[in-house]
């Protein structure tokens, strides 16, 4: 087993097995060079996985992608954790700048799916371990940001700068696929790589708390997720307060953004 697995397996909760393909995806990216670690690798959650190889690390326009493993359970920040609702998530993967995961979640009927736990969206993904690697694989800028299946990685960085025209896009937005990586999945699996998401079988994901979601995973999330306490719903009725103070508007600069936190909190500029 490789070291990357062995502490992975460390983080991983009895009622889980890693399929095959991620075995031996994950065997075949340390192989390459692409373990890491924080720290020195001193807990089981300082191991990593990087889709791309070290020169392409620090590209701006590489994907992020990031397998690796967690011991923050999902119901952490819960006022009451629930180790059974943990036992049924492990997480996987980073695939946002906003903390955003990918996990393995099993259902009530004891099957394992795939799934997304985003900043705003929820929703299974997959319970095809070659099609969640085809889309992570994808060089989407953050799939775990992705607001529609349907569009290419290119239409997805268009769409995040607010541009129409490839040709607008400076040479660091556009999006760097992690080439070796999605050649490995095409060669050992025998199957192409789409251009969206979409043409994978996944479909858009679901916002929290829709009241109308069918997904099966958000469905589940919203079921089992206590209702808040009287002191979350205190905090959250001070924090929108604080938003409408600073009103905050599409045009402000960064400077007017941190002139009007400042003001809030009685600083000045010297």
């Amino acid at each position: 087993m490789s070291v990357y697995l062995r502490n992975l397996s460390a983080l991983m909760p009895a009622s889980f097995t890693l399929p095959e393909p991620l075995l031996n995806c994950f065997t075949w990216i340390e192989d390459q060079g692409g373990h890491h670690t924080r720290d020195g690798g001193a807990q089981p959650q300082d191991h990593w996985l990087s889709i791309y190889p070290p020169a392409d690390l620090t590209n701006p326009a590489a994907s992020m992608v990031a397998f690796g493993g967690t011991a923050l359970p999902f119901t952490a920040a819960w006022t009451t954790p629930d180790p059974a609702i943990d036992a049924r998530i492990f997480e996987l993967a980073e695939t946002s700048g906003d903390g955003a995961r990918a996990a393995l979640w099993r259902d009530d009927a004891g099957a394992q799916y795939f799934v997304h736990i985003g900043h705003d969206t929820l929703g299974v993904i997959t319970d095809d371990p070659v099609v969640f690697l085809q889309f992570l694989a994808m060089g989407y800028p953050e799939p775990g940001a992705l607001a529609r299946t349907d569009i290419t990685p290119l239409d997805a960085a268009l769409e995040h700068h607010g541009l129409t025209d490839a040709d607008d896009l400076a040479p660091d937005d556009h999006p760097l696929p992690p080439t070796a990586f999605q050649a490995y999945l095409e060669t050992t699996f025998n199957v192409p790589l789409p251009a969206t998401a979409r043409a994978l079988g996944i479909p858009d994901f679901t916002p929290y708390h829709a009241p109308d979601a069918t997904d099966p995973f958000a469905r589940w999330v919203a079921d089992v997720t206590p209702p808040p306490s009287e002191a979350d719903l205190v905090y959250e009725r001070a924090l929108m307060d604080t938003v409408e103070q600073l009103d905050l508007r599409d045009t402000d600069s960064s400077d007017i953004i941190m002139q009007k936190i400042g003001g809030l909190f009685g600083r000045t500029d010297p």
